[in-house]
């Protein structure tokens, strides 16, 4: 049963979801708040009784009669006491295991060693938790209403009904909000659209990651204005994250007054956001990007990047879906040092990387991983980068797309101390740029000490070749919404390597 061996793998580690500690669950008993389940939502989400393909029995759908022992009893005497049921826990106990079903993961986030997983956001949907609780039996549903945590992260698009959305908010009580919001443009206008914008506005002080997309740039201009209402104040003093679309014929939401008034942000809370354009922020350096520690890119240009990597000096992690240097940007005069960076992970470069890097030093990174589809004379360059920041890289992952990147860039690359000294090496060629025999005939020649961490083997589904040395690959790419993951009652890859899914995770 995927839920009990989620909950089993998930207990048997020490580093379970951080925000167990702020589960709020009546330590005697749980308050019934089944007065609190509108009409709507038992029409729309919830059905009355536990599905059919979902069976409920005994063990499940009532809790056990536990009798006092005496002594002399049978049981006292050495009878098998009767086995106990999961309804028999505490509801607290019971709270955990549904907070480490929905948010827990088994892997970290290895682009940031700080995210322990992604920011897990949930559709409401009644085959997928939370709500799937709600339809075992009536002490789950109980413990789940009255665990605000469960519904503090949701989904919010164009087929959620408002009052499904009210009622989320309503038993999420007080705590921290992940909200991922997309409507579309055939919301513009209309009274649902108003009545969902009403509820988000409202909730402004419990923002703490959030993502959002507006139906035009003409509604993303209004709430930027009413996130920051006065430059230099917010009511979101919780907010960690943020990303703004910019996915609009028309740049209302990006005029220059929007871009200062979104700088003067005053909480020191903020300190990751997403943006999504090539736009270099001319009002840089400000407190806002002074703060930031992570910054995720849907595409971006050379002189864009190496702008922010300038403004944000504190930013530690960088994620880039695509890097494209052939859009007009001025590049820097001189090199650009971004002092603590410490993880770039760039899906695709859509260029050669050469042009980066030359007006780059990272002296902390300890984590690159880039996808290209160039390649050649990359090695030397590399190297020099490398060289010049001094850095202590724990791991380097390409995926090469071209058969540029070829058998004598390779050689070129492992016969390289620089790179030998790397712990975790991984590269991924594509077939056509080596014979077959090559990959295991480098690694045996150039492993040295690393052989019996070595490896060099074919993957037929990314049609390439994948050698290196030891065991931490982060190479990958992420959806849009990175770094929110979205839970529903379909499986769905966490990330990808070139075509080959990651892992799965469901709700």
């Amino acid at each position: 049963m995927p839920f009990l061996s989620k909950i089993k793998d998930a207990l048997s580690r020490t580093n379970v979801a951080k925000e167990l500690n702020v589960i709020t669950v009546p330590a005697s008993g749980v308050p019934l708040k089944a007065q609190c389940i509108v009409a709507s939502e038992s029409q729309q989400n919830e059905s009355p009784h536990p599905f059919p393909g979902l069976s409920t029995n005994d063990s499940l759908s009532r809790q056990s009669d536990p009798r006092a022992v005496t002594p002399g009893s049978p049981t006292a005497l050495g009878t098998p006491t009767p086995s106990l049921a999961i309804n028999d826990l505490p509801p607290e106990i019971l709270a955990t295991i549904f907070h480490i079903y929905m948010f827990w993961e088994d892997e970290s986030d290895l682009i940031d060693p700080e995210l322990e997983g992604m920011v897990s956001v949930f559709k409401p949907n009644p085959r997928s938790a939370p709500l799937l609780f709600c339809n075992v039996c009536n002490y789950w549903r109980d413990v789940a209403i009255s665990t605000p945590a469960l519904w503090s992260a949701m989904v919010i698009h164009d087929l959620c009904y408002p009052e499904t959305i009210s009622l989320w908010l309503e038993r999420s009580q007080a705590h921290p909000l992940s909200l991922l919001v997309s409507l579309g443009q055939t919301l513009a206008n209309t009274d649902k659209f108003a009545r969902l914008l009403e509820m988000l506005y409202a909730n402004m002080p419990r923002w703490k990651r959030v993502s959002l997309h507006l139906p035009t740039a003409k509604d993303m201009r209004r709430l930027l204005f009413d996130l920051i209402p006065e430059p230099g104040r917010s009511p979101a003093t919780q907010l960690q994250h943020l990303h703004l679309s910019s996915s609009y014929r028309q740049t209302n939401h990006r005029d220059p007054q929007s871009l200062t008034r979104l700088s003067t942000f005053p909480h020191a809370t903020l300190q990751s956001c997403s943006w999504s354009d090539y736009i270099v922020p001319s009002f840089m350096p400000t407190r806002l990007w002074l703060n930031l520690r992570r910054i995720c890119f849907s595409k971006i240009s050379t002189g864009a990047l190496l702008s922010f990597m300038e403004a944000c000096e504190n930013v530690r992690f960088i994620n880039i879906r695509f890097l494209d240097k052939t859009v007009h940007a001025t590049l820097p005069t001189t090199c650009v040092v971004a002092h603590n960076l410490q993880a770039l992970n760039i899906d695709h470069a859509v260029d050669e990387l050469t042009d980066t890097i030359a007006l780059l030093t990272t002296p902390k990174l300890e984590r690159l991983s880039f996808g290209l589809g160039g390649g050649n004379g990359l090695t030397i360059g590399l190297q020099d980068f490398l060289v010049r920041s001094a850095c202590k890289l724990e791991c380097l992952c390409i995926v090469c797309e071209d058969p540029a990147f070829d058998e004598a860039e390779t050689r070129t690359m492992f016969q390289s101390p620089t790179f030998a000294s790397i712990p975790h090496l991984s590269l991924r060629l594509i077939k056509q740029a080596c014979h077959p025999s090559f990959p295991h005939a480098i690694i045996t020649e150039t492993a040295g000490k690393r052989k019996t961490l070595g490896y060099a083997y074919y993957e037929p589904k990314n049609f390439s070749y994948h050698l290196g040395w030891g065991s931490l690959d982060f190479a990958r790419s992420y959806s849009n919404h990175y770094p929110f993951l979205v839970k529903g009652p379909k499986l769905a890859p966490r990330w990808w390597v070139s075509l080959t899914e990651g892992p799965l995770t469901s709700a």
